[in-house]
């Protein structure tokens, strides 16, 4: 008679000896393990996200910079900077420029920091020495740091993580950053006067100092690698959201103000601003929610480390922290995003506010694209508009409002570098449909710019690289043949 408890047990010890057996044992915990941990931080993220993250509008901006002083002189302004990082003399020489900008602004922040990579003061000693005249004229203070890169990686995009010091800067209490290829911009609000004869005044971001400590950083939305989601079907958000005609909105803005204006405390006034009405949509973009090229921050060494590991992945992440971990394609931005969302997840004192992206999230790039509605939405209504919409733009009012702006338009060069007008590139930009006709068919057929009605958006694109010209004149010292990035 067969004896089957016996070989029952005889099969279990021969499972137990068989490393196939541990090991499939070993990845079937873990996914269960996984999946349950999952689903639970899924149900706690859906519930505790807007406790952490809100919209912070350009409105409430301007309350806290009228209500808000920065008085010239005050002990607590050494503890405030503003700071940009360069890996290449074209970048350190153009940081250089926006800060004799923010100085000559009337600036109440006594620090301007450039975080350089440690190997610039040793490549072309020429260049600079002459940026280095150019830095103590106006100021200007230049800080060595170590390079910060992916090994084995040579895009240009390699080196950003350098970024990541602005974080370890715990000199500061808070720190406004922005990346050196932007323009602080500060033009008069006019009427009827032509873009070409309105001239860029000098300007800072003074406010961003003045937003409550209770915010643990700010940075705008990515909005233009934000998925919108056009077919509500296919989400779990089923109510109705009407986006506010401008009247109403702004009468909402004034409300809100108000509001905040009586409440005392800055953790409830936080909690009184907008949060996102898709929460689902955070998530949906987990590494390129948050654009990173403007950031108002606390550094910490804590937060220093901790992004560190997010660039050089401990090796028990690759067993504990899989969806943490650097991707081949992924840098400063990345890295960032994958870092906030792990915190909004898993810390209670972490309070992160959407930059108003109109004001300080601007692209160069916007006034050529062929659809505006993403850009014009504020950031809680971007799942419910629609792509192939111009609905609410317009460009000069942008121009406007704009404080700070991103030389964005690859692959159209930046204007501080070499360009070909025989390149296929040249398509990509704009021309005027009522302009010069006769200068337009000159061009090469191949290469033509694409005809738009929209001629303030044409007018506005290539002002601000007049503008850059015009800025940079009698201090651009870096000659075409010095290309040193590392």
């Amino acid at each position: 008679m067969v004896n089957f408890g016996a070989l029952k047990r005889q099969a279990v010890r021969y499972l137990r000896r068989n490393w196939e057996y541990k090991a499939a044992v070993f990845v079937l915990l873990y996914y269960l393990v996984s999946y349950v941990v999952l689903e639970t931080s899924h149900s706690i993220r859906e519930r505790g996200l807007s406790q952490k993250l809100r919209v912070i509008p350009n409105e409430v901006i301007n309350y806290y910079d009228s209500t808000t002083l920065l008085d010239e002189g005050d002990r607590k302004n050494d503890k405030l900077a503003y700071m940009q990082y360069a890996t290449s003399y074209e970048h350190l020489n153009l940081a250089i420029i926006n800060f004799i900008s923010i100085r000559k602004s009337d600036t109440k922040a006594k620090d301007l920091v450039v975080l350089y990579s440690d190997i610039l003061a040793h490549s072309d000693s020429d260049t600079w020495n002459k940026l280095l005249i150019i830095a103590n004229n106006h100021d200007i203070t230049l800080k060595a740091v170590p390079l910060l890169e992916a090994s084995g990686d040579e895009s240009t995009w390699s080196s950003s993580f350098t970024k990541l010091h602005v974080f370890n800067q715990v000199e500061y209490d808070r720190i406004v950053y922005f990346d050196s290829d932007s323009m602080v911009i500060n033009v008069p609000r006019s009427g009827d006067v032509e873009i070409s004869h309105i001239h860029n005044n000098y300007g800072n971001l003074d406010e961003l100092f003045k937003l409550p400590k209770h915010i643990t950083y700010a940075l705008p939305q990515a909005f233009w690698l934000n998925k919108v989601v056009e077919d509500k079907k296919h989400t779990k958000f089923r109510g109705k959201v009407e986006i506010p005609e401008k009247k109403r909105y702004n009468l909402r803005m004034k409300k809100l103000v108000s509001d905040i204006s009586r409440e005392s405390l800055p953790e409830r006034a936080f909690q009184l601003l907008p949060s996102l009405i898709y929460e689902q949509h955070f998530f949906d973009n987990h590494d390129d929610f948050f654009a990173n090229h403007v950031m108002v921050i606390k550094p910490s060494r804590q937060t220093f480390n901790e992004l560190m590991r997010y660039v050089y992945n401990p090796w028990y992440w690759y067993i504990f922290c899989r969806s943490s971990l650097r991707q081949k394609h992924d840098y400063d931005m990345e890295i960032m995003n994958k870092y906030l969302n792990d915190q909004l997840l898993s810390r209670r004192d972490v309070h992160v506010g959407i930059l108003p992206h109109k004001v300080y999230g601007v692209l160069t790039g916007e006034f050529r694209e062929p659809w505006h509605r993403r850009f014009v939405v504020e950031p809680q209504y971007l799942p419910f508009t629609k792509k192939k919409s111009n609905d609410g733009w317009n460009a000069l009012d942008v121009f406007q409002n704009v404080k700070l702006v991103h030389f964005s338009d690859s692959p159209i060069p930046k204007p501080w570098e070499k360009n070909d007008y025989s390149a296929s590139y040249n398509s990509l930009r704009i021309y005027c449909r009522a302009g010069d006709l006769v200068k337009y068919f000159k061009i090469d057929d191949i290469h033509k710019p694409r005809m738009v009605d929209d001629c303030d958006s044409v007018d506005i694109w290539n002002w601000y690289r007049d503008e850059f010209e015009r800025a940079r004149a009698g201090n651009w010292v870096v000659p075409e043949e010095v290309e040193y990035e590392w």
